[in-house]
């Protein structure tokens, strides 16, 4: 009896920190798109759907204004594929159960719509309202050579990593370090400026990937600012998913993630 006790407690508290959520989307694709990965995009987008159902919504409209303003490719697939991973780094669930998936023609074009159930996994806590980061860029297309600057501010002093996620090249998120300048130290630890403020400016020089062909682009790239209350040690490359389970390893209340989208052309 003791036993059974015990192991009713063990689901019921596994359990309480899994919410179920349902999420539907849909992708408008033509022949240059093939249908499996017209799906595969339906499926990611229906996931980060269910995520933010229950998260909030992570992922703000510049991601689906961006790409609708890429230009020299025949569809905007790659752009939108990208964005609909990038918005699952923030949550976890467990594997969804696929509810229905099915293609239709409309107005001369193919929709697949997925639509599916899942877990969602709810953190234990929450993130710290007090602690507030913001970063921005001056542009959203670059050409190689050009500087790409960061405007850097937090509310507290913290330490930050910045990495750069190429999805083109392996799907790879590579540590940018930084240099001295700008009033930021080596240790990557924001203090307070002249004028009392933790905030700092940042300038990279954007560069050409090698899995890139000269003749093609724009490519969209993705900047990711993880900011914690204590210093963390970090690898010099991940692929995505291992970055995606370091990210999670850090409790909500000790970090924040700013995101960053632009487009490099030759």
């Amino acid at each position: 009896m003791h036993f059974l006790r015990f192991a009713i407690l063990i689901v019921f508290c596994n359990f309480a920190y899994a919410e179920f959520a349902q999420g539907t989307a849909e992708y408008r694709y033509g022949p240059e798109t093939s249908q499996t990965k017209a799906c595969k995009l339906a499926l990611d987008k229906a996931k980060a759907n269910a995520l933010a159902s229950v998260m909030g919504e992570a992922v703000s409209t510049e991601h689906e204004l961006f790409c609708k303003e890429t230009s020299g490719k025949k569809s905007n697939y790659d752009c939108e594929y990208n964005s609909a991973t990038w918005s699952l780094i923030d949550g976890d669930m467990k594997t969804p159960k696929i509810i229905s998936e099915g293609v239709k023609e409309i107005a001369g074009a193919k929709v697949c719509t997925v639509s599916l159930e899942v877990d969602v996994i709810v953190p234990n806590k929450k993130p710290d309202p007090n602690f507030e980061v913001k970063a921005k860029k001056l542009r959203s297309v670059y050409k190689v050579d050009d500087d790409f600057t960061i405007d850097f501010e937090s509310t507290m002093p913290a330490y930050f990593a910045i990495f750069n996620w190429l999805p083109y090249e392996g799907n790879q998120v590579i540590r940018v370090l930084l240099t001295s300048s700008g009033g930021v130290s080596d240790s990557d630890l924001l203090k307070k400026n002249a004028e009392g403020k933790y905030q700092f400016k940042q300038t990279f020089v954007a560069t050409w990937s090698k899995a890139y062909k000269p003749d093609e682009g724009p490519f969209d790239e993705r900047v990711l600012i993880v900011v914690t209350k204590k210093p963390y040690k970090w690898l010099s490359s991940y692929d995505y998913d291992s970055f995606r389970e370091k990210l999670h390893e850090i409790p909500n209340d000790e970090k924040r993630l700013v995101r960053l989208m632009y487009q490099l052309n030759k």
